[in-house]
């Protein structure tokens, strides 16, 4: 995923806090919080709750990181997770139990799985055409690939942010990788990017990188009192948007996208 070929790495400002799924008492409250708070999560927490009702068989996530969404999917299935070996580099280490691989290929045979997913990956990668045509390899005929991209997204994890999508450019990339059946969902609309646009100044603001320890922890208690309540106050009012479908979906914070793979017709004896 990553462009080996970027001269240096920028310092960003902050990044956002590492995604931990709901594992012990501690990371279900920070879930559940962060799924109010940022409406980015919350978002595709919604749409990949729904989608994996249904999941059965062999289970791919790319990109895995700290596996947040994989206690969604039923018991049953057999789930995989996979990171690109390089990708501390620009990202938060992934999870112990990740398979790492190196290079283009994903390290599956071909058909391998009945339902393939990323989150927020897509983005990330410089070559996003060859990459879902493996997608497509490893996926078996009939199976379905969900993914979410961001939309209204600053530039994070810089350099490794390459792109923006929209739907017309979603199809058509899917398309040429042999995926049909393609249903680009946008998640909230303009009331909710302006909700949180706002809270992520205050997040940016309160987890700033200072230097300083005492002058960091001064800043973040301090901006954490005063911003507090209008925080919560917006993450309100943005959830409710989204809820109720307010503001303009054709500028949203993401999408959430569903394929499929044609499933193979029997040939003839």
């Amino acid at each position: 995923m990553q462009d080996r070929s970027a001269p240096h790495r920028p310092r960003e400002a902050w990044r956002p806090l590492p995604h931990f799924p709901p594992d012990t008492r501690a990371h279900a409250v920070l879930f559940h919080l962060r799924r109010f708070f940022d409406l980015e999560v919350g978002t595709i927490y919604r749409d990949l709750e729904d989608a994996f009702r249904d999941a059965a068989g062999t289970v791919l996530e790319i990109g895995c990181g700290l596996m947040p969404y994989r206690h969604l999917l039923p018991r049953h299935v057999e789930y995989h997770g996979i990171e690109q070996g390089d990708a501390e580099g620009c990202f938060p280490a992934g999870d112990a139990g990740a398979l790492r691989y190196a290079g283009a290929t994903f390290p599956f045979a071909d058909g391998m799985f009945s339902l393939l997913f990323h989150t927020e990956v897509l983005e990330h990668v410089y070559r996003p055409g060859p990459f879902l045509c493996e997608c497509f390899r490893v996926l078996a005929g009939g199976g379905r690939m969900l993914f979410t991209v961001p939309f209204a997204a600053r530039y994070h994890y810089i350099p490794c942010d390459y792109w923006r999508f929209t739907p017309a450019s979603m199809t058509r990339l899917l398309e040429e990788a042999g995926f049909t059946e393609i249903v680009v969902s946008p998640r909230g609309g303009d009331v909710a990017v302006a909700v949180h646009k706002v809270n992520s100044l205050c997040y940016r603001l309160i987890f700033r990188d200072i230097r300083h320890p005492v002058a960091r922890a001064i800043n973040r208690v301090c901006l954490t009192l005063l911003f507090a309540l209008p925080v919560a106050a917006l993450a309100a009012v943005g959830n409710i948007s989204i809820l109720l479908k307010l503001g303009s979906p054709d500028d949203p914070l993401g999408y959430t996208v569903a394929c499929r793979k044609a499933a193979s017709r029997p040939t003839a004896p």
